[in-house]
Order: structure tokens, then sequence, then C-alpha cells
């Protein structure tokens, strides 16, 4: 219990701490917003899905094996009054949904890792739009992250808080932290920054999946960049020939770059993806057992997304 306080104690800091910088200026200097704003979408779908090519491993006799991976969530956003920071433009919003994440991995080898790792959470955010664009994020995914066995010590309380520290219209740093308490490292922090150079090219440099983005119409972006894909879970009981792997946490990273499209229509969002995985890796972390590829192997990535 102290693990998740703590977390959680620091992320709402950050974010009360830091909500003076969001509009860059005192209350008593907002400027009044006269323009009319098309309303946020209440009702959010999304659908992402990858595959990554066969690669071998470091360990292990011929080991070798691909990914594929699923990761679901839908939402429903309930408007709330908050009376900072008091923009015409800006509102606060309840998300509250489900999320679940899949991998399946076709290992051959006889290393002692999972073929499958799942999570089914609930979804529970606090988030700011302005201007439709989310500005300020705390969210918390409670659930259970396993193997094929759920168990009460499946569960986690994944946490990300962020938040933007405005310099100017056209950049801002982006400071933040995430907690899932199975992870290798718990506690992490989340640094980056938004750069609008101009109206077609944006750097948004905000870990994991920091992109250049070029585009050419408001609902067509080009985009490259790289992506950390994975998560923490507790794996079933078996017998590795390794006692210690014996219901262990493990994590999965699967670090990428790549390059992609994404198209708007209405409010369907479509996007294609594709690039190169560096490399897999399965961390017993509290084991200190670890396996991972010796090679890397093209993915190919599609999402899609619906607002209503």
């Amino acid at each position: 219990m102290k693990r998740f306080l703590f977390p959680t104690f620091t992320a709402l800091t950050l974010i009360l701490g830091a909500l003076p910088a969001l509009a860059g200026q005192p209350i008593s200097d907002t400027k009044v917003v006269t323009e009319t704003y098309a309303p946020d979408p209440r009702l959010l779908f999304r659908l992402n899905s990858s595959y990554v090519f066969e690669s071998d491993f470091e360990r292990g006799h011929d080991a070798k094996g691909d990914a594929f991976s699923t990761d679901l969530e839908v939402g429903y956003r309930i408007p709330f009054s908050f009376s900072w920071p008091n923009r015409v433009d800006g509102a606060w919003y309840l998300r509250l949904g489900a999320r679940y994440l899949r991998f399946n991995f076709d290992n051959e080898g006889g290393l002692p890792i999972p073929n499958t790792l799942q999570g089914i959470a609930g979804v529970v955010a606090l988030e700011y739009l302005i201007k439709g664009r989310r500005v300020i994020l705390f969210e918390a995914l409670p659930g259970v992250y396993f193997e094929h066995d759920i168990h009460s010590d499946n569960f986690d309380v994944p946490i990300k808080a962020a938040i933007p520290l405005e310099v100017n219209d056209a950049f801002a740093f982006v400071v933040g932290v995430s907690y899932i308490g199975m992870r290798s490292y718990p506690v992490l922090p989340i640094v980056g920054f938004h750069w609008r150079i101009n109206d077609q090219w944006t750097v948004r440099a905000i870990p994991p999946d920091p992109r250049i983005i070029y585009t050419p119409h408001e609902n067509l972006n080009f985009w490259a960049g790289g992506e950390l894909v994975g998560g923490a879970f507790r794996t079933d009981s078996r017998d590795h020939g390794q006692p210690n792997l014996n219901r262990a946490v493990l994590t999965y990273a699967d670090w990428r770059a790549g390059a992609g499209v994404t198209c708007r229509c209405d409010r369907l969002t479509f996007e294609l993806s594709g690039g190169y995985s560096f490399q897999r890796k399965f961390d017993y972390n509290r084991a200190e057992e670890g396996f991972e590829t010796d090679g890397g192997a093209p993915y190919a990535a599609v999402e899609v997304s619906a607002t209503f």
C-alpha cells in the first residue's frame, strides 16, 4: 500500500504544483476568448494491433520467436467544473473506461518465457482539454496483469501523470511521472517537450512515443519516431526447472523506431506504421533473470480510433 500511495501522492503533487504554468500567465491576466469551439468528444474508442517478425534470442539452442499484440480501450468523458485555470476554451473531464492488452509470442527453443501476457484494467483519468487538445493528464489503470491464471497478486495500479510548462504559444516542456508496481523500475520520470515549429512541422518529444510530425493537411499527418511497447505482468505456476521463475513478475519491453501516416475522416482516425524493432526483452527483474533478442526484426502496426 505504501508503494502505491507514494507515486499517487507524487503525481498529484506534480499536477497541483504546476497548474499555474498551464496558462503561462496569472489568472488576472488571462485573456478573454470570444471564439466558439466544437464540443469535445465524449465517447472514445481505440484499437491498436502490431506484429513483430521473428528474431533470435541470445540464449538457448536455436531459440527464436515473434510477437503479436492487441491493445483495446474504450472510455467516456464526464465534464465537471473546477475554478482553475478559468479558460473559456478549456474544460475538465473525468474519463472512465476499460482496457484490454494482450501479447502473443510464438517462442521456440525451450527458454522459460511465456507465450501469452495479458492485462484487464479499468481506466480512471482526470484530464484538461484546451480546444480539444489534452494538456493535463492523471490516469490510473487498476487491474490484473497476468499470463493465463488470475490471482490477487496479479493486481496492480499503473499510474501516469503529465502536465505542460508553457514557454510560449509554440513551445512547452512536459513533465510528469509514471508508476507500475511490478515493473523493473516502478517509478520513472516523464520529461520532454512539444514544439510546434510552424503549421506543417511539429516535434513531440514525449516518451514513450516521441515523434516528428509533418502535416500537409489538417486531416493528414506523416511522422517518424520511436516507441517503447510492453508492460509488467505476473506469470503462471509451472516447472521451469528454475524455482525462482515460478509465478515470477516479468517486465516485457520492445524498443522500436519507425514511421507512419495518420488520416482523420470525420470521427474516425486511421494510422498505419512500420519500422524496426531493435530488441525485445523478457526481464524477471525480481528473480534477477532475463532473456533478450540478439538481433532486431521489422514490425508493422495499425490503429483505429473513433470519437463521438
